[in-house]
């Protein structure tokens, strides 16, 4: 339940603090009554599929779609839910959980919206909380491909509904990825970097148990407040900097040593800072999303 209530009230936050947002799909109404929706789930979105409709069964039915390959030549075998025994997509809302965590995936899903395009549903908003191309939306030199490009070329030839499809992608790499999007797909930028501040937030504000966590433990003995933002590269901070006014501001850089990564400090304004946080969000070897939250407390850089 924590995870459908959070992932919730991320969505209709402003993706920039001087910007509003228009109403999320959580919040959307037609006359007096929400919209409702059918959600169709990748495996690995399932649990929470299964926590939306628990959550709010009123506004989200999960249907179960059975994703399978043939035996003997390992092609999509996939049935898509809620066409038997009665046909309840026919003039529905769809939202469409996907994560694209290799190029296999990718291409079953596509396969399931097109299917979904073609099968007279009202709209569908395709939910990708992360854009794994999107850090190739150029090419340096001739013959590479802007795969970024690729991938929303795809949604955007998907078969006409009427409206564009609504793809809603957190924290994308670059705003003009967005640009990629046309015709009948459109990209729908939202932020975490909200639910992240109130996190910090509510670290400062609220006396913690350490319920055995030895970074709550850390902080709390520090006795000092978060005041700084660490980032992995100049990149990260020219993309989100202008989401954290009054914080000091940290750009890491990585050293390759054969095959290690070092991590270094390349730039910190502020040298007395008390505590960093650096949030990552990367890939394991399967693929699959993890978020990683790493908290340092220090006086200065050498103790980091």
């Amino acid at each position: 339940m924590a995870h459908s209530s959070a992932l919730s009230e991320t969505l209709s936050p402003a993706e920039s603090p001087q910007r509003p947002r228009s109403r999320s799909i959580w919040s959307e109404s037609s006359g007096e009554q929400m919209l409702r929706y059918n959600i169709i789930s990748s495996p690995p979105w399932v649990d929470l599929a299964m926590q939306l409709q628990q959550s709010n069964p009123q506004r989200f039915a999960y249907r179960e779609t059975k994703w399978s390959k043939f035996e003997d030549s390992q092609m999509d075998n996939i049935t898509i839910g809620g066409f038997t025994p009665r046909n309840v997509m026919r003039g529905s809302n769809v939202l469409f959980m996907a994560s694209f965590h290799n190029n296999d995936a990718i291409l079953s899903q596509f396969q399931v919206l097109v299917a979904l395009c073609e099968s007279f549903i009202k709209s569908i908003t395709v939910l990708l909380p992360y854009y794994p191309t999107g850090t190739m939306e150029r090419v340096v030199t001739e013959g590479q491909v802007a795969t970024a490009n690729t991938i929303a070329r795809m949604f955007s030839t998907l078969p006409s509904i009427g409206q564009p499809i609504r793809v809603i992608i957190f924290d994308i790499h670059t705003l003009q990825n967005r640009f990629y999007f046309y015709g009948h797909a459109l990209a729908d930028l939202v932020s975490g970097v909200p639910l992240l501040l109130s996190t910090i937030k509510a670290y400062v504000e609220l006396d913690i148990a350490d319920a055995g966590d030895p970074y709550r433990s850390e902080l709390r003995n520090a006795e000092c407040e978060y005041d700084a933002i660490a980032f992995p590269d100049e990149g990260a901070k020219k993309r989100f900097g202008t989401f954290f006014p009054g914080f000091d501001l940290i750009i890491c850089g990585k050293v390759r040593q054969g095959d290690k990564r070092i991590v270094t400090i390349h730039v910190c304004n502020n040298p007395l800072t008390c505590v960093s946080v650096a949030a990552y969000t990367c890939f394991d070897r399967d693929g699959f999303l993890r978020r990683r939250s790493f908290m340092y407390p220090y006086r200065n850089h050498q103790s980091v």
